[in-house]
């Protein structure tokens, strides 16, 4: 059989492949077909077979799960797909030898490509220096190579998402489908639907192949181009410079092809701002809402999480010994990738903190944040907890201890560099944390309890952020000693500042309890009403209620509860002496914290729960999180017209001491009191009289509220049970007419 119709046939029988034994035929078959053309690299394979393999592979239709979903119940079907993509496989040899050959070229499509990507294409040339991923560029589109359109694929598999807007004529037929209109299928994830409950993260296909492409792809301990064994397919012994430029290239291509499918993806502010500004770059900005409402990836937070760990996997020596040749020549340590993904990463964690729509599961969001937590506790990860990934792990095989390995000074410039993810990103978080303390109480308060165990684990690093932070605010650089190395970052930490969280703010409808203003500048260890100390006593008196109210056992969730505060104790211990060393300001402090715990009970407010003091706006509590009893977006719309009420009637200023309206008098003319009469002017004036009452009423009752601080609040009016009851009662009135009438 010639090789182009044994090609058609084959991509035939993938794309027919919707169970497990079927896949497993079709990867056999593909493995023999490859084995079979090994030398004569068939062309036919690559137009044909190729596109459809990779479908199957990495894109889950409604009716028939991917390859490597379906894999996650088959360990056959896993450990042919692994003999198949591995680095060592035959497809990524076949791969390797036809791009040596420019067999040909591929275009991704442009609707699953990241939005910045998207929209860079369509911009001038100039945007090509922005990404090495935009040289590939032609027109208007992506011409990639056989080696760099198959890791497009694979870094597509964790985002993509279900949507109902797959045609159905392609789903059920899939055969028919030609090349072009196969890849504009609109893709769905199901690893979460078929993974077995309580499986490990580790024994996932996809990360043993992602941990594997790592580990071939971007050597942390060995220089590029010197591989162990002579070299393999992707890395073929070096004879040359060029082969060591080759390799940080296909390196550099990889890992910016993980940054922007992953991390950068629907991000308003994908690239630096000096960037921006050098290259003349004006990105359209994009609306809040479009961020809003929509909660992370499934599954993406193990994938970031590996990537994170290999890239900041190092010891003590390695950060002085190791070193990685750049293409210029010059010798960089082993955090030479830790720049590439430091904004990214710290705007894809901000982003599920800030926009994580309350009602959805957080199991997404807890993913998100066990990436931080990696990325602040680079000194736990060791070799045999990565080497995990690259092996199936027994259910009951138990995981590395890393509790012993603390911060020690050698990761000093590592925590310099990345401050904000320890300081600005922690009371981000708990803003996040009083958004969902009341969805899951026992989960979050675990979150914060390992949040607090990175600050208190090492005196010495907490003593380096209390320095930094001191040094930020004191204001004194200029005239710091040159020699401080601390003092030196502290400028670049004010720039970052601006930068990674650029166009990243909480609003005021979606109940978060930062706004725009309020992390302006680093408030870990401020204790004012917006600093972490103040937010996470109220975040204690919030758990405490929620606790109550939790049915069963609630032992664990108080210890965890108490572990807080004594974690709290140790990291905010010298402030706490000063701050009770002043008793105005312990005074002040006590009073503050009895306003808030009043404003956060009960949980859920009503009209039968609620009180004058809650129309109040001391600590914003008409901008309180939203409820599950409250309907979202009606909320929304009457928290706006209650600002735009509160504007117009002059409730926003306050009048507390506004000097009381002097006598009024009214002359009134000696002709105009002889024509008086006549029962039409005697109405006239008793209206005026009224119309004049109502009115002085009405200043009066605005003077009191503007002197109490007091504001019109109609969100009441959003609950679900007030909506609830007014249906019904006009259900009731309706049915009484039609009976009487």
């Amino acid at each position: 059989m010639p090789p182009g119709a044994d090609a058609s046939s084959l991509a035939a029988a993938v794309l027919d492949a919707a169970t497990p034994p079927a896949a497993a035929a079709a990867t056999s078959r593909v493995i023999d077909y490859l084995s079979r053309h090994a030398d004569d690299q068939p062309r036919a394979f690559f137009a044909d077979a190729f596109p459809s393999l990779l479908y199957r592979l990495f894109v889950s239709a409604p009716s028939s799960p991917s390859f490597i979903d379906l894999a996650v119940a088959d360990p056959a079907l896993a450990d042919l797909l692994l003999s198949l993509l591995s680095p060592t496989g035959p497809l990524l040899a076949a791969a390797a030898a036809a791009d040596r050959l420019a067999l040909i070229r591929y275009v991704f499509p442009s609707e699953r490509l990241p939005d910045w990507l998207r929209l860079a294409l369509g911009s001038p040339p100039s945007t090509d220096l922005a990404s090495p991923l935009l040289s590939r560029r032609v027109a208007s589109e992506l011409h990639l190579s056989v080696f760099e359109y198959y890791l497009f694929w694979f870094a597509y598999y964790p985002v993509s998402s279900a949507s109902s807007a797959a045609p159905a004529a392609s789903a059920s037929n899939p055969r028919r489908t030609s090349r072009a209109r196969l890849e504009t299928w609109v893709s769905t994830l199901a690893t979460t639907a078929i993974r077995k409950p309580g499986q490990k993260p580790e024994s996932s296909l996809y990360l043993r192949l992602l941990y594997a492409y790592l580990r071939e792809l971007v050597p942390t301990r060995t220089p590029l181009g010197k591989m162990p064994g002579g070299g393999t397919l992707l890395h073929p012994p070096p004879s040359d410079g060029t082969d060591a430029i080759d390799s940080f290239a296909r390196a550099e291509f990889f890992l910016h092809t993980l940054v922007q499918f992953w991390l950068v993806g629907d991000d308003f502010s994908p690239l630096p701002m000096q960037t921006c500004h050098a290259l003349g770059l004006r990105l359209p900005s994009r609306a809040r809402a479009d961020l809003s409402e929509r909660p992370p990836s499934p599954g993406l937070g193990d994938a970031v999480k590996l990537l994170v760990m290999y890239l900041n996997c190092c010891d003590v020596h390695a950060l002085v010994d190791a070193r990685i040749p750049s293409p210029q020549g010059m010798p960089v340590s082993n955090g030479f990738w830790n720049p590439l993904i430091q904004r990214p990463l710290y705007r894809f964690v901000l982003r599920t903190f800030l926009f994580c729509p309350i009602g959805t599961v957080i199991k997404n969001a807890t993913q998100v944040f066990s990436v931080w937590l990696a990325y602040m506790e680079p000194w736990k990860v060791t070799q045999q907890e990565l080497d995990g990934y690259g092996k199936q792990q027994a259910g009951g095989e138990k995981e590395p201890q890393t509790t012993k390995m603390v911060y020690n000074s050698s990761w000093r410039t590592y925590v310099l560099s990345n401050y904000l993810f320890y300081n600005s990103m922690i009371v981000h978080f708990l803003g996040f944390a009083h958004k969902f303390i009341h969805s899951d109480v026992a989960s979050v308060l675990l979150m914060v309890h390992k949040v607090l165990e990175v600050l208190s684990s090492s005196p010495e690093l907490l003593g380096l952020l209390h320095k930094v932070d001191a040094a930020c605010h004191s204001r004194l650089v200029a005239s710091s000693p040159a020699s401080d190395e601390v003092l030196k970052y502290v400028p670049s930490i004010c720039e970052q500042l601006k930068d990674w969280e650029d166009g990243l703010s909480e609003s005021d409808g979606d109940g978060s309890l930062l706004h725009e203003h309020w992390n302006s500048d680093l408030r870990l260890f401020s204790y004012d009403e917006n600093g972490a100390y103040n937010l996470l006593q109220l975040l204690l008196i919030r758990a405490e209620s929620e606790i109550l109210r939790l049915p069963g056992d609630t032992q664990q969730a108080l210890q965890t509860l108490d572990s807080i505060k004594s974690q709290m104790k140790t990291a905010f211990q010298g402030h706490i002496e000063r701050i009770n060393g002043n008793t105005s300001l312990e005074k002040s402090h006590n009073q503050h914290h009895q306003v808030r715990g009043e404003v956060f009970t009960p949980k859920h407010p009503s009209l039968r729960k609620g009180s004058w003091a809650d129309v109040k706006y001391k600590g914003e509590w008409m901008k309180r999180p939203i409820s599950e009893t409250e309907v979202a977006w009606l909320a929304r719309v009457l928290i706006r017209l209650s600002d735009w009420l509160n504007d117009a009637l002059g409730l926003n200023c306050a009048d507390a001491e506004g000097s009381p309206a002097g006598a009024t008098y009214i002359q009134f003319d000696g002709n105009e009191l002889n024509t008086v009469g006549g029962p039409r002017d005697a109405a006239r004036m008793a209206l005026g009289a009224v119309c004049s009452l109502m009115v002085l009423v009405g200043q009066a009752v605005l003077k009191v509220m503007r002197s109490r601080r007091v504001k019109i609040s109609l969100r009441v009016f959003a609950s679900k049970k007030l909506l609830s009851a007014a249906v019904v009662l006009y259900a009731v009135v309706a049915v009484t007419r039609n009976v009487s009438g």
